[in-house]
């Protein structure tokens, strides 16, 4: 009997949280849709970006708080969710770009400040688990549990990828079943369980055996891959060819404007930001520039409109010497597209806004 009503609170945990994660997440993109494509993001005085993007930052805490509040898995209807809003995240990229580059950013801050969170959590979960007796039965038992789960998840993962997606390519299959770092949903889970009657031998065991399969999922592919993956050019190789190839683009941007008028005072400004760019200014340059700045008068209007389109010239001249070589050099191709996002923003910076 107990059995059976654990399994029934299971099954209604699991379809309740799917299936409040699908509708609350369908409602919020059509609402986050609506939003971005009205008119008054752009012809009212005020802006609805700030108010979306939090909106946004705290739904997956609103709708997990909602979920546990009528008794279904919080975790599942956050992943559910997670899962609606990155394919309407895929198709919404031009509704409004400057929302979802700003959405990005705030995604990545929170991501790296959440899965540090997480690291630092199960450091201190092991530290207290392990500092008493390292090597009692239950101890060993939880590592175990924790390996034999490891070994099940990735086998799942497997074959679900080989019978979707990667059939006729296994190390695609593996490549993905391995990668990751699998186990966090299970060591949240694992907390809710201080939240029931249950000791907390098992609850320690619980924490141990999911802190066992997030350790494996991070050090069983670091040794792996190095065999199943292409060989990449080491990093230290990158990062050597990507600072010549930076000096040579900046260098060519600096030959180009050489070649037309610009004021005296302008040019060496031009100039100091493009060797800032290569990190050749020295401290004494930075604050004899920051006295200038704050010494000179503000920018006329038109003189400002034509700052900003010398500076819009330079950053084109130098995505153009990166379009030149690229081709070229296709095993630095993540240096070269890094080099060319950064370009980019930096003529963002210059293209003008309201608060000019």
């Amino acid at each position: 009997m107990v059995i059976i009503k654990s399994i029934s609170q299971l099954f209604i945990a699991v379809i309740g949280g799917i299936a409040l994660g699908i509708i609350s997440s369908l409602l919020l993109a059509m609402i986050r849709q609506r939003t971005m494509q009205s008119s008054s993001l752009e012809d009212s005085s005020f802006s609805l970006n700030t108010p979306v993007q939090i909106a946004y930052l705290m739904t997956p805490f609103l709708l997990y708080f909602l979920a546990e509040e009528i008794h279904v898995s919080g975790v599942i209807t956050v992943v559910v969710a997670g899962l609606v809003h990155n394919a309407e995240h895929q198709r919404s990229k031009l509704t409004n770009p400057q929302m979802v580059f700003v959405g990005n950013q705030l995604s990545n801050i929170f991501t790296d400040v959440l899965n540090g969170s997480v690291f630092v959590i199960l450091g201190l979960v092991l530290v207290r688990l392990l500092e008493e007796d390292i090597f009692n039965s239950q101890t060993i038992m939880a590592i175990l549990v924790g390996i034999l789960l490891y070994v099940i998840n990735i086998l799942i993962r497997y074959l679900y990828t080989f019978l979707t997606e990667f059939r006729h390519n296994q190390k695609k299959a593996w490549t993905f079943s391995l990668g990751g770092v699998h186990g966090a949903v299970t060591f949240a889970l694992a907390y809710t369980l201080t939240e029931e009657t249950i000791k907390l031998s098992d609850i320690h065991f619980a924490l141990l055996a999911s802190s066992t399969l997030i350790i494996l999922s991070m050090v069983v592919p670091t040794i792996v891959f190095r065999f199943l993956l292409p060989k990449k050019v080491a990093d230290l190789d990158q990062i050597k060819e990507m600072r010549k190839v930076r000096k040579d683009m900046v260098e060519y941007a600096m030959l180009e404007l050489d070649k037309i008028y610009l004021p005296e005072a302008l040019r060496r400004q031009l100039l100091y930001d493009l060797k800032a760019q290569l990190d050749e200014v020295s401290m004494k340059d930075f604050l004899k520039e920051m006295n200038t700045t704050v010494r000179r008068p503000d920018l006329k209007p038109h003189d400002r409109e034509f700052r900003d389109e010398v500076y819009r010239y330079a950053f084109r001249l130098e995505r153009n010497y990166l379009g030149q070589i690229a081709q070229s050099e296709q095993k630095y191709r993540e240096g070269f597209l890094k080099l060319y996002r950064e370009t980019l923003m930096a003529e963002i910076l210059f293209l003008g806004t309201k608060e000019d």
